[in-house]
Order: C-alpha cells, then sequence, then structure tokens
C-alpha cells in the first residue's frame, strides 16, 4: 500500500496546481455580481472557443474602457453583451447614439442573434456605426454566442446542470494533465519495481484513469464551491492569511527576487512589486480551496475503507497526512520549479521546471511524513 501511496501522492500536488490554474482562468469572483451572467458569458464563450482549437486571449479581465473582451487567432477582437433582450444587448454596445467597439465584432446570446442583426442593420442606416455604411455589414459585426442568456445566468450560479458541465470543460485541461504525468509516472514507478512492460502498461492505464477521474471530480467541485458564500468566505480568510506574509517577504530583496520570478511563472509574463503580490495572493487563495477540496475528495476512499476495518486507524492518519502533505509539498515544489525554470530557459523551463519540482515537493514531502510516521 505504501508504494501504491507514494505514486499517488508524487502526483497530486501538480494536479492541485492543473486544477488552479484552470479555475483562476476563470472569472470566478465576479459571478457574485450584478453582471454575473455577463462574465459567466465571456468565460464561456473564451473557453468553446479554446475547445475548438483557437488561440484566445482574454483581455477583457483588465476591464478597460470599451476594450475587447477577448482576442481570438490573434486578430478578431470581440466585446461580449449578454442582456435579457436582443434590444438592451444591442443597446449596450452604444453610448450617445454611436458604437463604441469599433473595429470589434458584438457578441449577443445565442437566441437574440437574428434580432440583433436587424437592429445593427437599423442602427447602420441611422449612421451610428463608424465607418459602416451598408446595413449588409450588420452580419460581420454581430456574432452569435455559444451559449443563450439563460445558461449564463445559470452558469454564473451553482447546483445546476449547465454549470457543471461548463466546470467539467474547464477542468478537462487539468484532467488530461493529470492522466498523462500519472500515466508517465505510474509506467515508471512499475518498471522500477520489476515489472514487465505489458504489466507496466496496464498499471500506467489504471492510475491515469483513477488520476483523471480524481481531478475531475475536485475540480468540479472546487469551482461550484467557489460560487457559494461558503467557497468565498474560504477564500477571503485565505487572502487575508496570506497577503501580509508575501508583503513582508517583499520587504527584502532576496524575497522580492524570489517571488517575483515564482510570480512570474505562474503569471506566464513578467510582474514585479504590487504585481507580483497579488497574482502570488490570487494563486494561492485559490488553491488553498482547491487543495481542500482535492484533500477531501482523494481521502474519501480511505474513509471507506476505514469504516469497512480494511485500515487501521494509524493507517488512516498515515495516509491522509501524507496526503495534505503531498497537496502542499508538490505546489510549492511546482511553483519554486517553474521559477527556477523560467530563470533558465522561459516557457520549455518553466513547464519542465514546474513539473520536476511538482513531483519532488510531493514526493519528499509525502516520504518526511511516513518516516516520521515509522518512528512511532
Amino acid at each position: 500500500m505504501e508504494k501504491k501511496n507514494s505514486q499517488n501522492t508524487a502526483t497530486r500536488g501538480l494536479e492541485t496546481v492543473a486544477i488552479t490554474d484552470c479555475t483562476n482562468n476563470q472569472q470566478w469572483t465576479r459571478y457574485r455580481s450584478r453582471q454575473a451572467h455577463g462574465f459567466a458569458a465571456e468565460d464561456a464563450n473564451a473557453l468553446h472557443d479554446m475547445l475548438h482549437g483557437n488561440k484566445v486571449d482574454k483581455v477583457g479581465v483588465d476591464n478597460i474602457k470599451n476594450g475587447a473582451d477577448r482576442i481570438v487567432n490573434n486578430n478578431i477582437s470581440i466585446q461580449t453583451k449578454y442582456c435579457d433582450t436582443a434590444t438592451k444587448s444591442v443597446n449596450a454596445a452604444f453610448e450617445n447614439g454611436q458604437f463604441r467597439y469599433e473595429g470589434m465584432k458584438l457578441e449577443v446570446p445565442k437566441e437574440q442573434y437574428d434580432e440583433a442583426v436587424r437592429l445593427m442593420e437599423s442602427r447602420i442606416r441611422n449612421g451610428q456605426v463608424s465607418g459602416v455604411s451598408d446595413p449588409n455589414m450588420a452580419k460581420q459585426i454581430v456574432v452569435k454566442g455559444h451559449c443563450t442568456y439563460n445558461e449564463a445566468v445559470r452558469i454564473a450560479k451553482a447546483g445546476n446542470w449547465d454549470s457543471i458541465k461548463f466546470d467539467a470543460k474547464t477542468q478537462s485541461v487539468s484532467c488530461a494533465f493529470a492522466c498523462g504525468l500519472s500515466g508517465v509516472v505510474g509506467y515508471a514507478t512499475a518498471l522500477k519495481n520489476g515489472a514487465t512492460q505489458k504489466e507496466a502498461l496496464k498499471y500506467a492505464g489504471v492510475q491515469a484513469a483513477k488520476s483523471g477521474a480524481s481531478t475531475l471530480v475536485s475540480g468540479v467541485a472546487a469551482q461550484q464551491l467557489l460560487r457559494t458564500e461558503v467557497g468565498r468566505n474560504m477564500a477571503a480568510f485565505a487572502t487575508k492569511a496570506i497577503k501580509p506574509v508575501i508583503q513582508s517577504a517583499m520587504r527584502t530583496e532576496f524575497g522580492k527576487a524570489v517571488l517575483s520570478k515564482t510570480a512570474s511563472a505562474v503569471a506566464k509574463t513578467s510582474v514585479q512589486g504590487a504585481a507580483a503580490t497579488n497574482v502570488l495572493t490570487k494563486a494561492l487563495r485559490t488553491n488553498a480551496v482547491v487543495g481542500t477540496v482535492t484533500f477531501a475528495v482523494t481521502t474519501i476512499p480511505d474513509v471507506v475503507k476505514l469504516c469497512n476495518g480494511k485500515i487501521s486507524g494509524r493507517q488512516f492518519a498515515e495516509n491522509t497526512t501524507s496526503n495534505a502533505a503531498g497537496i502542499g509539498g508538490g505546489w510549492a515544489g511546482a511553483s519554486a520549479g517553474a521559477a527556477l525554470g523560467t530563470a533558465i530557459c522561459p516557457g520549455v523551463g518553466t513547464v519542465i521546471g514546474g513539473i520536476i519540482g511538482g513531483l519532488g515537493g510531493g514526493m519528499g514531502a509525502s516520504a518526511c511524513v511516513r518516516k516520521i510516521f515509522s518512528w512511532f
């Protein structure tokens, strides 16, 4: 059992990192605002584009006035407007009688598209769209969203099929990463323990399936939780606890250098000072919630075994403590490894450093816990 648990905890921290990254790519902190469905629509439509092989840059998160919400394939700027009627959706794109998103596409709810095109044609005839005089161009300006208004409303809320389906799609990236990583680690572990090629492949497949399933469940559960008051309170508590520590570390030159490199690796772009502090605070805040959910999900099998008398209370304590250490150590190792890899070779080095650091941190922390338990 110990070898099996060691292999599992070796990848658990990295799985948490992947879940956190996917979660932070969504605007979940805005899902409680008055315009929650609008932010949910931006996320849902951007995700649809990404899953269909398009390059998406979600530039709208900076909230620049009259800026695009996302840029697709480097040259298509899109502004998303999701109101409860086509008239309101189109009107929201005009200011002082003029279209305020020159050169951009206007994305509206799926069911409003035809009416929105007709309304845009009328606006063009009235000379309210700068540089456009042909009403037929309305179809080039208005874009049909990939979800309806009501779907966007539900995506912003927890506990319904639309939001769960959206979260599952969001976490498909972390799930694929977990499957691949666990498969590779499982294959190497089996060969090291004397298994044949066939046995190693079979073992790797089982480990990949288990890891993918637990990652998907953990990711969806974490995103659902963050839509609730309980989840937001957990995130707020984590922020209050984490931010002062990071700010304190930033006061030293060494701490500033290390944390800035780590934040840059997390953000996938160079950040310094207050921006670095915010990036790390947000990442650790989300990771605290994700880590808690992942710990709960991955502990359930041992709880069942304990209740059925298949493992002792001591083994349960050892497994759960090792599990928690693996999650925390994996995240810390992945962050440190990514920062070091970024300093050596940005891009490739970031990925390789993060994986090596995550595996090392998870395995090391788990091994330390098991060593401590062996002394008693």
